[in-house]
C-alpha cells in the first residue's frame, strides 16, 4: 500500500494544507496546517488519505492570492511502505484570467482531479506534463510499459482508450470520471484560459498550424527514429520499417529546418511568448538527437530549446 506525501520546493511566507479521503472538494477538507513553510517542508498522510495544499502566488507576501490545489493521493497495489510524492512547484505560469477570479471559482466548483495514463519514455506523455507543470496544476501519474504491451490489455481498451494508446488524460470532477486521449487535446484542456492559448484570433491559428505541424510533418518523422533506433533497435526492425529510415530521416530534417528557420525571427513558434505550440514541439525536438539528428545544424532551435528550459516551472523529460 501506499501513502501520500506532499512537499514544497521553494520557500513560502504562506501555505495552506489541507486533507481528506476519497473525491472531497477543497472546501471540504480537513485543515492541517497554516502558515509560512521552507523548502523541503514535507507533510503524509495515512493510506487512502488525499493531500492538497495552497501556497502564496508571491513567495514574500502572506496575503497574496493563493494557488490553485496541488493534490496528491495515495493509490494500492504500488508496493508496501511507499510514498506517492508530490513536489509542488515555487512558481505557477501567468494565467491570462485574473488569478483572484479563478480563486473565486474554486471556491464555487472544485478543480477536477487528474491523472495522467503514461508512459515516461514518449514525448507526448511528456506534452501534458510540461502544459501542467507551467501552470501549476496537480497531475497524478498511472504508468505504462508500451513495449510489453501493456495498453493494448483487455483491461485498458474497456476502461481507459478503446483505441490502445497513450497518453490519455483521467478528468474526475462533478461530471464523473472521463478519459481524453490524444496529447495535444489533453494539453488544450489544461491550458485552456490559460495565456499558453492566445486570445487573439488569428494567433490562435496560427498556434493551432504549428501543433498540426507537429503532427503530420514533425512526429510521424523525428520521434519514430527516435523509437525505432533508441528504443526497438535497428537490428529488431522489419524489413519494412528499415526501408522507411531514410526517407523519414529527410522528412524529420525538413522539418527541423523549417523550425529552426522560423525561429530566426522571433523567440517562440508563435512570436515573443511561450503558447502550447511550443509545448507541442519541443518534447521530440530536443531528443531528436536520439533519433540520429544533428542538433548542431540548428543554431537557432539549440537557442529556442535553452529559452524553454528557463521558463518558471519547467520539468524536464524522464
Amino acid at each position: 500500500m501506499t501513502y501520500p506525501l506532499l512537499r514544497i520546493s521553494g520557500d513560502y511566507a504562506f501555505v495552506e494544507v489541507r486533507k481528506g479521503r476519497g473525491a472531497v472538494r477543497w472546501r471540504d477538507m480537513e485543515t492541517i496546517y497554516r502558515g509560512p513553510a521552507q523548502k523541503n517542508d514535507e507533510w503524509s498522510g495515512a493510506e487512502g488519505e488525499k493531500l492538497s495544499a495552497k501556497h502564496s502566488l508571491w513567495p514574500s507576501d502572506p496575503n497574496s492570492t493563493l494557488s490553485q490545489p496541488y493534490t496528491v493521493s495515495s493509490w494500492e497495489g504500488l508496493g508496501t511502505g511507499k510514498p506517492e510524492m508530490l513536489v509542488f512547484p515555487t512558481t505557477v505560469f501567468r494565467f491570462a484570467a485574473p488569478l483572484a477570479n479563478l480563486e473565486d471559482e474554486a471556491d464555487e466548483t472544485a478543480p477536477p482531479s487528474l491523472i495522467l495514463h503514461e508512459d515516461p519514455r514518449s514525448g507526448n506523455c511528456y506534452k501534458i506534463k510540461l502544459t501542467a507543470a507551467l501552470l501549476g496544476l496537480p497531475l497524478e501519474i498511472r504508468q505504462y510499459d508500451i513495449l510489453k504491451g501493456e495498453t493494448r490489455s483487455p483491461e485498458f481498451i474497456d476502461t481507459v482508450n478503446a483505441n490502445g494508446r497513450i497518453p490519455v488524460l483521467q478528468i474526475d470532477d462533478e461530471h464523473g470520471t472521463r478519459f481524453l486521449p490524444e496529447s495535444n487535446a489533453a494539453s488544450w484542456y489544461l491550458a485552456s484560459g490559460s495565456s499558453l492559448i492566445p486570445q487573439d484570433r488569428y494567433a490562435q491559428a496560427d498556434m493551432l498550424r504549428w501543433m498540426f505541424f507537429e503532427q503530420y510533418n514533425h512526429e510521424p518523422n523525428v520521434a519514430t527514429l527516435r523509437f525505432w533506433l533508441r528504443f526497438v533497435g535497428e537490428a529488431n526492425l522489419s524489413a519494412e520499417q528499415r526501408g522507411q529510415i531514410m526517407a523519414k530521416r529527410a522528412a524529420g530534417c525538413a522539418a527541423l529546418e523549417l523550425m529552426d528557420e522560423h525561429l530566426a525571427t522571433r523567440q517562440f513558434m508563435c512570436g515573443d511568448a511561450v503558447t502550447l505550440a511550443d509545448i507541442a514541439l519541443f518534447p521530440y525536438t530536443h531528443v531528436a538527437e536520439e533519433g540520429g539528428f544533428g542538433l548542431g545544424d540548428y543554431p537557432n532551435l539549440q537557442a529556442w530549446i535553452a529559452r524553454v528550459e528557463e521558463l518558471p516551472g519547467f520539468v524536464p523529460m524522464q
